[in-house]
């Protein structure tokens, strides 16, 4: 009996395009909450199609990063997939998606998110990055995600098989496109599958060669259910057709069209219901490999359904999605949960890679369930009968007969504790020939040849170690681990690990570094630097980079409304290309000694002054008599500028992204906080380092008690310290990491933000109140008089509630998650900041929205001047920015 298709738990989307270009439609064809609204929206195909290149560089590094955090470098990825989300599901759809995704959920089902792309560019876009800023998710690991093509099901049916599922292997690697090595990439395959293949569910046969004859004549030698390939491809959106590099008479390669590999493979019996297209794992190929465009055409071609790598693939990632999708299908999975188990597998894999993007599946009309496996039945009335292990006795041997076998079994004996394995071995088979039942000989030759086996594969990854080749070193060793014979072996291991993580950071460094892609660079030298300080600068690019990028501040900025950072001595006479930074900074400065002060009585909402980052920046405040602000960004320094000419003051440097800023309230100090795992603080004057606080994790925030004498820091505990002598006065340990703090008016309390609101005694660190379960508060803040607390919500909300008795008093909606929230000094507004890129102004009393700016990227962080007049914001997109808000 066939399986019901699956559409009531589907979610159906058409994506086509629109009247002008850039433009396109979308349309609910069906969804779990009923309707079929449509919409426009605007999209840069070609703009994310040019970062491609960038976003696979992006994934392909975070497959060897072991963190427990999530890395700089997934920025590209997490931006790309924000991007296509709030193009997509804008307006009445993403009504409908919120919808049937809250219907399938009350109903404890999967949502199903199948997608129909009716525009050829569309077929190479990243889909599968898909990322919901609202639930802070990517769609593709919560639910099922298909790309359908719509056309007549050949076979709406699965097809019956009995096991074992067969599938053809292909490895292609023609002269004059990146070599493959072809027995590695088969014994990857091979690994992943030994498990199915073990059990009996699963065939696999490897044709002899990738030409057009060699594959046909063994698609005539079926049946065959699956074809795998392993190799490179490529897309033509001109003419709408995916290509495959096969072999030709000569060698070389030959691209054949995906519409002709469909019809190569009609001559099997039956057709393969099923093409499996995997990105060679040569980093070089990877701009050359839309596999995921190729699947599109094949699919169109007639295939059922075609699972495919959008980008170049690890081994250890290539091997995982493989065990975890075949065993999927194997045991009678519909292959867009097949594929789903496959981007599961990859995750337990490696938990920080970001390779579960890769995989992508098309499927032909609404064929989804392939295959239907039969188990065959025993008659009635019989039992499977357990085999006889016990060995049978021999034949009746005279003396000197049992005397010769005597002497085979102690020489066996003897050679096997000498560790002369072969020997062993070939002793131990005359013995067994003569007598299978002789002793333990079939256990000793049995323990031989695994212990000859486990010596060659020692030998073989001590080589590899030697080598470099520190994959296969690691993979070796790890079939070792268990074998007390080879103590050493995870400890080699964890080393090849490591020493491969480095090898691939710094390849990936220098990738980026040869586009001129300046803050990948230095995103990836301080992933080396966790794992090897030494290693962190290689060729001296990293130290390239933060010059290229101080120049670029310098050299971008002519105008008092943006105005340039000083350069530093360090870039005029370290870089000759950078020479011209002096005669624009002489320049930018004499503008900023002209610039008039400004008009106070500007219209509400005015920028009054934008100052930039090389990175995003993470937090704005105002000093306390509202001359200057300062901030604290991604690309490693904290800064200080004037708030009316927007020049840079001061600029301090810490080992890793600066996540805060604070000044003490006499105004002059500054602290400083870190992913270092340091806090800092500085003389606001000069920049002299005046302490350094240990924290051992990552500081997210900190702030100065209103006397001064004290900073409280965030991280996985909360901690006070004495801000002149750098003391821990109080620890104060918690579930999930504290993401910021805030002191009431007198200091005598302490509030720590996290999944919830903590209310601590200053002095004994006591838990007075928790407020607000489950918020996962971003951002907290006490009113002036100490009467309420504020807090940003991952759940599009600011909340307000009565410090005391934790009653809430007022919700705020953003259209995405809340970062960043501060009272007014008089205490009647408060401001917001979200990941939907605004910053807002609100009327406490009323919840009234007064005004809403806009960055281009979310809005980190939010601070009025002590006079409540301006605003600043700060954001990921590199900016912070100064508002007029006098008036509202």
């Amino acid at each position: 009996m066939s399986e019901k298709v699956v559409v009531d738990g589907d979610i159906e989307l058409e994506i086509g395009s629109g009247s002008q270009r850039g433009e396109y439609t979308v349309r609910v064809i069906r969804a779990r909450a009923g309707g079929e609204p449509s919409a426009r929206f605007r999209l840069d195909v070609d703009e994310l199609l040019n970062r491609r290149s960038d976003l696979e560089r992006t994934i392909l590094a975070s497959a060897v990063s072991a963190r427990r955090t999530v890395p700089r470098s997934e920025e590209p990825v997490r931006q790309a997939g924000e991007q296509l989300f709030m193009a997509l599901f804008t307006g009445a759809i993403g009504g409908a998606y919120r919808a049937s995704l809250g219907a399938a959920q009350q109903a404890g089902d999967e949502l199903r998110l199948v997608l129909r792309l009716a525009a050829p560019e569309l077929a190479a876009l990243p889909w599968e990055m898909l990322y919901d800023p609202e639930t802070g998710s990517y769609l593709c690991r919560t639910e099922p995600l298909v790309r359908r093509i719509p056309a007549a099901d050949y076979n709406p049916r699965p097809l019956k098989v009995a096991p074992p599922l067969r599938i053809l292997g292909v490895v292609s690697s023609p002269r004059g496109l990146q070599t493959l090595d072809v027995e590695a990439e088969k014994a990857h395959l091979e690994e992943a599958l030994a498990g199915p293949v073990a059990a009996g569910l699963v065939e696999l046969v490897w044709t002899p060669e990738a030409t057009w004859d060699g594959i046909h004549e063994q698609l005539l030698a079926g049946p065959w259910h699956v074809l795998h390939f392993i190799g490179h491809g490529d897309y033509d959106l001109g003419s709408d057709e995916g290509l495959i590099a096969l072999v030709d008479a000569h060698g070389r390669y030959a691209l054949v069209e995906a519409s002709r590999i469909a019809y190569l493979l009609s001559a099997a019996r039956p057709i393969p219901r099923l093409v499996v297209l995997n990105s060679c794992s040569t980093g070089q190929a990877g701009t050359e490999d839309l596999f995921s465009g190729t699947a599109a055409a094949l699919v169109r071609g007639g295939i059922s359904a075609v699972a495919a790598m959008q980008f170049t693939v690890s081994d250890g990632a290539a091997i995982a999605f493989a065990r975890g999708f075949y065993t999927a299908i194997a045991h009678g999975r519909r292959v867009d949960e097949a594929v789903r188990n496959g981007r599961i597998s990859i995750t337990g894999n490696s938990g920080s890679t970001l390779e579960w993007v890769t995989p992508v599946v098309y499927v032909r009309g609404t064929a989804a369930s392939l295959f239907a496996l039969t188990v065959p039945r025993r008659a009635a009335g019989t039992r499977r009968q357990k085999p006889d292990a016990s060995p049978k006795p021999g034949p009746v041997q005279s003396d000197r007969e049992q005397d010769q076998l005597r002497t085979l079994y102690l020489q066996a004996r003897n050679a096997h504790q000498q560790n002369q394995f072969e020997t062993a071995i070939g002793l131990l088979d005359k013995l067994l020939a003569a007598d299978p039942g002789y002793r333990d000989g079939a256990l000793l030759r049995d323990t031989a040849i695994r212990r000859h086996e486990h010596s060659a594969t020692y030998q073989d990854a001590r080589k590899a170690e030697d080598d470099g080749d520190w994959a296969a070193a690691a993979r070796g060793y790890a079939l070792l681990e268990a074998d007390p014979h080879f103590a050493d072996a995870a400890d080699r291991r964890r080393t090849c690990e490591s020493r491969q993580q480095m090898a691939a950071l710094q390849a990936a460094l220098r990738q980026h570094a040869e586009a001129m892609e300046w803050q990948a660079v230095l995103d990836l030298a301080a992933e080396l630097k966790a794992l090897e300080p030494d290693a962190a600068d290689p060729d001296g690019l990293a130290t390239r980079a933060r010059l290229e990028l101080r120049y670029k501040q310098a050299a971008g900025a002519d105008n008092a409304t943006d105005p340039a950072i000083q350069p530093e001595t360090e870039i005029l006479t370290t870089s000759t290309s950078l020479q011209g930074a002096k005669t624009r900074s002489d320049t930018a400065q004499s503008s900023r000694s002209q610039t008039p002060a400004r008009n106070t009585a500007q219209q509400a909402g005015t920028r009054l002054l934008t100052v930039r980052h090389a990175s995003a920046v993470n937090s704005v405040t105002f000093s306390p008599d509202g001359t200057c602000v300062a901030t604290a960004s991604w690309d490693e320094t904290a800064r200080i500028w004037d708030a009316a000419t927007g020049g840079e003051l001061l600029r301090v440097r810490h080992d890793n992204v600066v996540n805060a800023v604070a000044f003490s309230p006499e105004g002059s100090r500054m602290a400083t906080a870190s992913s270092d795992e340091t806090a800092r603080i500085w003389d606001a004057g000069s920049g002299i380092q005046l302490l350094e606080l240990q924290h051992g994790s990552s500081i997210n925030g900190l702030a100065f008690s209103p006397d001064g004498n004290q900073l409280a820091t965030a991280s996985e505990e909360t901690r006070i310290w004495d801000s002149h002598s750098g003391a821990l006065l109080l620890r104060v340990r918690q579930d999930d990491p504290a993401r910021g703090v805030a002191f009431n008016a007198d200091g005598s309390f302490l509030a720590s933000a996290g999944d919830d609101i903590r209310l601590l005694n200053m002095h004994s660190g006591a838990l007075l109140l928790r407020i607000g379960r489950h918020v996962m508060a971003t951002g907290v803040a006490f009113s002036p008089d100490g009467t309420s607390i504020a807090a940003g919500s991952d759940d599009r909300m600011a909340w307000i509630w009565n410090a005391t008795t934790g009653k809430k008093l007022t919700k705020i909606r953003h259209e995405s998650s809340v970062r960043a929230v501060a009272f007014s000094p008089g205490g009647t507004r408060l401001a917001t900041g979200g990941g939907d890129r605004t910053a807002r102004l609100w009327d406490i009393a009323t919840g009234a929205q007064l005004l809403q700016v806009h960055h281009d990227g979310w809005v980190s962080a939010v601070s009025f001047r002590p006079d409540g007049g301006w605003l600043a914001t700060a954001s990921r997109d590199g900016t912070a920015r100064i508002w007029h808000i006098t008036g509202v």
